[in-house]
C-alpha cells in the first residue's frame, strides 16, 4: 500500500516543481548568468598564478641584489599583461552575470505575479471563501519578488561559489595532493554546519512568512472596513491584534538573523583555522622540496579564498531557504485545483432564451452550513420571480448556483434545457447578469465602471446610464462620465452606486438576471430611483430577485418563499395573500414595521 504523503512533503514537492518550471521557462537568461559566473570563477582561480610564476621563474631562489635579463624582463611584461587580462575577464563576467541574472530575476517575478493572479482569478469562490485576501496579496507581491531575488542573487552567488570551490579543489590536487587534502578537509565540516543551520533557518523563515501573511490579512480586513472600526471604537482592538502578530513575526525574524550571524561567524573561524594549518604544513612541504614557494603562495591565496565560497554557500543557502519558504506559498496557490472547469465540448451557442429549471438540487457550504434541500423549480423565459424568506434560508444560494459560482452537490440546474455544467463559463457569464446588495465599483472613471470588462462606445455607456436613471447625477459630477472614482466609489450614495450597477447590466444586456437584495439599506427616495431602473432592466428578461422587501416582491410575476433551504410556497402575490403560511407572516411583519 502506498504511503500517504504528509502536507509538508506535498508543499516541498510543489515548490521543487515550481523551481523546475521556472528554470525551464527562463533557461536562456539563467544560462547567460551562469556563463558570467564561469568567467568570474576562471578569473579568480587564475589570479594567484602570475605571482607564482614571478616567484618560481623570475625571482626563483635569488637573494640580495640582482638584475633581470632580457627573457626575464619579457616574462615580467607578459605576466603584467596577464594580470590585466585576468581582471578584464573577471569584469566582463561580473557585468554579464549581473545583467543576465537581474533580468532573469525581474522576469521570473513578473511571470509569477501574472501566473499567480491569473490562477487566483480562475479559482472558485469556494477557495476564496476560505482564504484571507491580505495573505493572497502578500503571496502575489512580496513572495513573487522574493523568488525572483532568489534567482538573481542567491542562486547566482551559490553557483559561482560552487564553481570556485570545485576549481580550487581541482587545481590544488594538481599542485600537491597532500597539501590539497589539508586545504579541503574543512569542506565536509562546512557541509555539516551548512545543513544544520539551513534547516533551522528554513523552519524559522516559514513561521516568519506565516505571520507576515496573517498581518497582511488582519490589516486588509480592518482597513477595508475602517468606517465600521471607527464607528464601533475598535481602533485599539485592531491595533492590538496586529501588534500581537507583528511581535511574533519580529521574534522569528530576530531568530533568523541570529542563526545567520552564528552561521557567518562559524564559517569565519573555520576559514581562519584552515589558513593557519595550510601555512604551517605548506612551509614543511616547501622545505622538503615537494612544492615550490610559488605553489605555496597559490595555496595560501586559495586558503584565504576558500572560506569565502564556503561562507557564500552558507549565507546564500539560508537566503535560499527563506526564499523557498516563499516559493512554497506561491506553489500552494498555483497547485490549488479548487476551480470550476469547462468540460470538453462545453456549449458556446447563441444568446439564451432564459428558461431556467432546478431539478432536485441539493447544496451545502463547507461545514454543512446553509444551502438548499431538494429544490425543484421551473421559470419560463421572461418571467420575473421574487425569492423571499428568513435570513439564512438559502435565497442568495439560488442566485449563486445560477451564476455557477458553485456547482450543486446533487441534481441539475438547466438553462434552456442544458445543464449549466455542460456550458462554457465564458458563455454563461454573458447570459447571467448579477446585481448585488452593494454594487462594487473600481478605481477608474464613471464610464469605465459602467463598461467594466467590456469595450463600449461612449454613446452606448450614456444610453445605458439613461435607461438606469443614472445620467442626471452623472452629469452633475465635475467631470461627468470622466469623473474618477476612488476605491469602492467613495463619495457616491448607495442609490447612485446601485444605479451604476444597473447601467452596467443594461450595457451587458444579459437574458437572465440575478438581483440579490438590490434595495437593502437604501432610503425611500434612493429605493424609488433604483426600483424605476430595475423595472426597465427586468422587462423581457428572466429574473430571479432575492429580496426582503415584500413591496418589491409584489412587483414580480411570481413569488417563491424559502425556509431552511426548501421551497415552502410558490405563486403570485394575490395567491399567496389568500394562503396561510410564511408569506402572510412576512407580509404582516412588514406592514407592522
Amino acid at each position: 500500500m502506498m504511503r500517504r504523503r504528509r502536507p509538508r512533503e506535498i508543499a516541498n514537492a510543489n515548490s521543487r516543481r515550481l523551481v523546475r518550471d521556472i528554470v525551464r521557462r527562463h533557461w536562456l537568461a539563467l544560462g547567460g548568468g551562469g556563463l558570467g559566473a564561469v568567467l568570474i570563477t576562471a578569473a579568480e582561480l587564475a589570479a594567484p598564478f602570475p605571482l607564482k610564476w614571478v616567484l618560481d621563474e623570475v625571482i626563483h631562489n635569488r637573494t640580495g641584489t640582482f638584475t633581470f635579463d632580457r627573457d626575464e624582463f619579457r616574462l615580467l611584461f607578459i605576466l603584467a599583461q596577464l594580470v590585466i587580462g585576468i581582471a578584464i575577464v573577471g569584469a566582463i563576467g561580473a557585468y554579464a552575470g549581473e545583467i543576465w541574472l537581474k533580468r532573469a530575476g525581474e522576469r521570473i517575478a513578473h511571470d509569477l505575479r501574472v501566473r499567480t493572479y491569473a490562477h487566483l482569478q480562475r479559482l472558485s469562490l469556494g477557495f476564496h471563501d476560505k482564504r484571507h485576501k491580505g495573505d493572497l496579496v502578500t503571496r502575489l507581491t512580496e513572495d513573487a519578488n522574493a523568488v525572483g531575488d532568489l534567482f538573481s542573487d542567491a542562486i547566482g552567488s551559490m553557483a559561482q561559489a560552487v564553481l570556485l570551490l570545485g576549481g580550487i579543489a581541482t587545481i590544488s590536487i594538481m599542485l600537491d595532493p597532500w597539501l590539497a587534502v589539508v586545504l579541503l578537509v574543512v569542506t565536509p565540516i562546512l557541509g555539516i554546519v551548512t545543513g544544520y543551520f539551513r534547516k533551522r533557518v528554513r523552519l524559522a523563515a516559514r513561521a516568519q512568512r506565516a505571520y507576515e501573511g496573517q498581518i497582511a490579512s488582519l490589516a486588509s480586513e480592518s482597513l477595508s472596513a475602517i468606517r465600521v472600526v471607527k464607528a464601533l471604537g475598535g481602533e485599539v482592538y485592531e491595533n492590538d491584534r496586529v501588534a500581537v502578530s507583528s511581535e511574533e513575526r519580529r521574534r522569528h525574524g530576530v531568530r533568523v538573523a541570529g542563526l545567520e550571524a552564528r552561521f557567518s561567524a562559524t564559517v569565519e573561524v573555520i576559514g581562519a583555522i584552515t589558513m593557519a594549518v595550510v601555512l604551517v604544513v605548506g612551509a614543511f612541504r616547501v622545505s622538503a622540496g615537494a612544492v615550490t614557494a610559488g605553489s605555496l603562495v597559490v595555496f595560501v591565496r586559495y586558503s584565504s579564498r576558500l572560506y569565502r565560497p564556503l561562507k557564500d554557500i552558507a549565507r546564500y543557502s539560508t537566503k535560499a531557504a527563506r526564499a523557498m519558504a516563499r516559493a512554497e506559498r506561491i506553489a500552494d496557490v498555483l497547485s490549488a485545483d479548487d476551480m470550476l472547469r469547462d468540460r470538453p465540448g462545453a456549449y458556446t451557442g447563441p444568446r439564451a432564451q432564459g428558461r431556467l429549471a432546478f431539478e432536485h438540487v441539493n447544496f451545502a457550504y463547507d461545514g454543512g452550513r446553509g444551502g438548499l434541500n431538494d429544490v425543484t423549480l421551473t421559470i419560463p423565459p421572461g418571467q420575473r420571480v421574487a425569492v423571499i424568506g428568513p435570513s439564512g434560508a438559502g435565497k442568495s444560494t439560488l442566485g449563486a448556483l445560477v451564476a455557477r459560482f458553485y456547482d450543486p452537490a446533487d441534481g441539475w440546474i438547466l438553462l434552456d434545457g442544458r445543464d449549466l455544467r455542460h456550458c462554457s463559463l465564458d458563455w454563461l457569464r454573458d447570459q447571467v447578469g448579477m446585481l448585488l446588495q452593494d454594487t462594487v465599483l473600481f478605481t477608474g472613471t464613471v464610464a469605465e465602471n459602467i463598461a467594466y470588462g467590456r469595450v463600449a462606445s461612449r454613446e452606448s455607456v450614456a444610453a445605458a446610464a439613461r435607461a438606469a436613471g443614472a445620467e442626471a447625477f452623472i452629469l452633475s459630477l465635475p467631470n461627468g462620465y470622466d469623473e474618477p472614482l476612488g476605491p469602492q466609489g467613495v463619495g457616491l450614495s448607495g442609490g447612485q452606486r446601485q444605479r451604476l450597477g444597473i447601467a452596467r447590466l443594461i450595457l451587458r444586456d444579459p437574458p437572465l438576471l440575478v438581483l440579490d437584495e438590490p434595495t437593502t439599506g437604501l432610503d425611500s427616495v434612493s429605493e424609488a430611483h433604483v426600483i424605476d431602473g430595475l423595472q426597465d432592466l427586468m422587462s423581457g428578461r428572466t429574473t430571479l430577485l432575492v429580496t426582503h422587501s415584500i413591496a418589491l416582491a409584489r412587483k414580480c410575476d411570481r413569488i417563491i418563499v424559502i425556509r431552511d433551504g426548501c421551497i415552502v410556497q410558490d405563486g403570485s402575490a394575490d395567491q399567496l395573500d389568500d394562503q396561510p403560511g410564511l408569506f402572510r407572516e412576512l407580509a404582516g411583519a412588514a406592514r407592522a414595521a
